[in-house]
């Protein structure tokens, strides 16, 4: 390739800059030609090529180009050191295409119309309405697990492998598109991370691949989270990129199956959420809400925290540190907590149905 060339496809990174600024501000465009009509036929045609393989091309793919950088910078350091400004054109020239590729392929959802507006919801709940919408959870939370554990005081125990599960999260998702054609579904590609364990000690369940489209979901997810976790990453393939809405999709497709195993995590993760946010408004009533639920759903709950404290570590807050800023840098201002965000989409479902 040519210096020129090279020039030319580094310096591509400041009009892209410019093109995505004015596209964060005109998210009615990115809905209508973007994440409804290119998007669409972008993530079937990736999830075509590649959701037939049983393992996780996108790790694979991650990995070795990676590893053959590293490889190539330590072979070549000091031909680097003594062509610094070639260097770093070369660095700029591999950047821009990434750019362009990330928000090509999927970057770009992030800047389309919220979900809240689309839905015709109201995000903004006040503590009563809170209070409303958890107290219904907690009887549907309750009456599904008494369904399954036959006893107030089990844990629900989910009897299916994950192709299983995988398949019956797409089915949620076809159930779903029958009176939510955003939800619509095709083509399904859900993995199990082949680098689950650094996920888990990074402290995440999952992710998408944005390069592939591929549904990569860390086998160290407990069980009972499981069917949440995979409807939540179909929901960024589908193009829905804040975490909040794809935690909000995640429940509705959950709660909406036909399975009563999945409608188990979908509540169980509603409740979980709404929980957290009564505790940080009112713990009295945090407390009393807690005496309400069943004692084997408790005791889920703590055999799931005790499953992701076995992965702590010193360097998780910096992991989660990188990808809160990433996520601010890609329109979610509250970065990592973006994901208890859910909680207004959710009241303002629940209100709807009032």
């Amino acid at each position: 390739m040519s210096k020129t060339l090279r020039l030319c496809i580094a310096l591509s990174i400041l009009p892209q800059m410019l093109i995505i600024n004015i596209l964060s501000k005109n998210p009615a465009w990115v809905e209508q030609y973007y994440s409804e009509a290119l998007y669409p036929k972008i993530s079937n045609a990736l999830r075509f090529l590649y959701g037939w393989i049983p393992f996780s091309l996108g790790d694979l793919l991650y990995v070795t180009v990676i590893g053959y950088g590293l490889w190539w910078g330590i072979k070549n350091l000091k031909k680097l050191l003594k062509t610094p400004v070639q260097s770093i054109l070369n660095l700029l020239s591999v950047a821009s295409v990434l750019y362009f590729i990330f928000h090509l392929f999927w970057g770009l959802n992030y800047y389309r119309l919220p979900l809240h507006q689309k839905q015709h919801l109201n995000p903004i709940y006040t503590t009563a309405q809170l209070l409303r919408t958890t107290e219904q959870i907690i009887e549907t939370s309750n009456a599904v697990h008494l369904k399954l554990a036959q006893d107030s005081s089990a844990v629900v125990q989910v009897p299916y492998n994950f192709d299983e599960l995988s398949e019956l999260a797409a089915k949620g998702y076809e159930n779903s598109a029958k009176t939510q054609l955003i939800f619509e579904y095709k083509n399904p590609s859900q993995k199990y991370a082949l680098w689950s364990t650094p996920l888990a000690y990074m402290g995440f369940s999952g992710y998408l691949n944005p390069l592939t489209n591929e549904a990569q979901v860390n086998w160290h997810n407990p069980k009972n989270s499981m069917p949440l976790t995979l409807a939540h990453e179909q929901a960024h393939q589908i193009g829905y990129a804040a975490e909040n809405e794809a935690n909000f999709i995640g429940f509705l497709v959950c709660a909406n199956n036909t399975d009563d195993f999945f409608k188990y995590s979908g509540y169980t993760f509603a409740l979980r959420y709404c929980l957290s946010e009564v505790y940080k408004r009112d713990q009295k009533k945090y407390i009393k809400l807690k005496e309400r639920i069943n004692e084997g759903i408790l005791i889920d709950f703590e055999k799931r925290r005790a499953l992701w404290a076995q992965y702590n570590n010193p360097l998780e807050p910096l992991f989660k540190s990188i990808y809160s800023n990433f996520l601010k840098v890609n329109a979610q201002d509250k970065g990592i907590e973006s994901y208890s965000y859910v909680v207004g989409l959710i009241v303002g479902y629940f209100e709807a149905q009032f």
